[in-house]
């Protein structure tokens, strides 16, 4: 009797990527709604009156919520079953987003935000797991790269469309794009999505630990976000500070003393995995730089219409698109190490000539700079990703993705909060400033974006090449 070789579709290479088109649909409409609010500001700057301070919280309030709970998802992640804590965080994410449209004013707004990031961190911490366990050690690269594609794709829509719709129907309008996005990846999820889940013991779960985490996380991004408001000497920012030192110690020690915590703080022992986010958290401390200050720039200082600033923002998630799987193929070819040094390289390269932008800037070096800077992440960002993710066994990838989500949102918080202390040096806490004053704080954010950039290159150079778990079955890859 003949046996048939035919492969079962739901083994197949075609079934991973109808899983992984399903899920990215899900960072796709996270990162339209990021890029959307950024061409926002100027406008809810304008309409409310607010100080940059204050308006940070638009997109600081959302971050931090991100960042103090994502380890915490990721670890309950990898105790049910992902499918179902991926169509939760979709439906979460989509119904922030319509309260946003419906926000009477900007505290309401900051607060529906923060509904809006319980989702978002829901789908963060559970896309790069599923694509880990959907696609063998050694493939990863591509699908990896291409996940940055799609965000570098969202990116490109966002303002591009925000600007098209603020002009024509207001910011509350940028809210409602999610809407249709939402409905169609919870369906594709329901019909698509197979189980992932391991056998831990939800039991287990460290609950307290979690606890400790959320509240050290939390009162440090407080004390980040919030000292160029309260004064990094207040009674605020030192009380935020305590707690969150305090909180750090008992989440350590708490961490070190039991047999399943909340994060295996051994995983740092690996210099591949700490460098690796490290790295990380630079480059996206980094990557908000442009993402504040160049709309407030081409509003303030070109006056350009909201709707050019959108198209203005696009070159970079452009040509992201065609460098993120460039250099996630790379890395499956020659190894993660030198397209994350030039990468970074390149990426501090572009903030320098950012720092040169001034009055009499052109569209033209607006556009190269963006370009270089977009090029620099795309192939940084998938394969340093990979280094990370295959520091690890594979049945910790649900920690170790919502880890490299934490790290990407602290380090968007970071910036936020540190491109607007290197501005308020220059324009203090006004909601209106000479533009010499802006163009003063201006380049010092981006000299200092230089600087991180160099920090981190220098890094990713000398990171060592010993094999990780998972590639030592690779042994050709570096």
């Amino acid at each position: 009797m003949a046996v048939s070789l035919k492969q079962p579709f739901s083994e197949s290479p075609a079934y991973r990527w109808l899983i992984f088109g399903t899920v990215v649909i899900g960072t796709f409409m996270v990162n339209v709604d990021s890029s959307i609010v950024n061409v926002a500001l100027p406008i809810l700057q304008e309409q409310y009156k607010v100080s940059t301070g204050i308006l940070q919280w638009v997109i600081s309030g959302y971050l931090l919520v991100i960042t103090a709970i994502l380890p915490v998802i990721g670890g309950i992640s990898d105790r049910v079953d992902r499918k179902k804590m991926f169509i939760a965080g979709v439906s979460v994410f989509t119904l922030g987003s319509i309260l946003c449209g419906t926000a009477a004013g900007i505290e309401q707004l900051i607060l529906y935000r923060l509904i809006q990031a319980l989702g978002g961190a829901v789908i963060m911490g559970n896309v790069m797991s599923i694509v880990a366990y959907t696609f063998p050690a050694g493939q990863r690269g591509r699908p990896l790269g291409l996940i940055s594609s799609v965000v570098a794709i969202g990116t490109i829509v966002g303002p591009a469309v925000g600007g098209l719709l603020i002009a024509s129907a207001g910011w509350r309008s940028i809210f409602w794009v999610n809407a249709p996005f939402g409905v169609i990846s919870v369906l594709m999820s329901i019909f698509v999505l197979r189980r992932i889940s391991s056998n831990k013991n939800m039991a287990e779960f460290d609950w307290i630990g979690s606890s400790w985490f959320i509240l050290a996380m939390m009162s440090l991004l407080l004390f980040i976000s919030n000292g160029t408001d309260w004064g990094w000497l207040s009674l605020w920012s030192v009380g935020s500070l305590v707690v969150s030192i305090l909180s750090w110690f008992w989440f350590v020690r708490r961490s070190l003393h039991i047999k399943m915590p909340l994060i295996e703080l051994s995983l740092f022992r690996s210099a591949r995995f700490t460098i690796g986010n490290f790295a990380g958290y630079l480059s996206y401390v980094m990557i908000m730089f442009p993402a504040i200050l160049l709309p407030l720039f081409l509003r303030q200082v070109l006056h350009e219409p909201i709707g050019s600033i959108g198209l203005l923002l696009t070159p970079q998630s452009i040509v992201m698109i065609v460098f993120a799987p460039l250099g996630g193929w790379l890395s499956d070819r020659i190894g993660p190490r030198w397209p994350t040094v030039a990468g970074m390289a390149l990426t501090a390269g572009a903030l320098g000539l950012m720092a040169l932008l001034g009055r009499g800037s052109s569209y033209g070096e607006i556009v190269l700079d963006q370009a270089l800077f977009g090029a620099g992440l795309g192939l940084f960002t998938s394969p340093n990703n990979v280094v990370v993710l295959e520091s690890v066994p594979v049945e910790k990838t649900g920690l170790t993705g919502s880890l490299l989500a934490t790290v990407r949102n602290f380090g968007r918080v970071t910036g936020v909060a540190f491109a607007v202390l290197l501005l308020e040096t220059q324009v203090g806490s006004r909601a209106v400033y000479p533009t010499a004053m802006f163009l003063r704080g201006f380049h010092l954010v981006f000299v200092a974006g230089l600087l991180l950039g160099v920090l981190g290159t220098v890094m990713v150079s000398l990171r060592g090449s010993v094999p990780s778990q998972q590639e030592s079955l690779h042994p050709s890859r570096s």
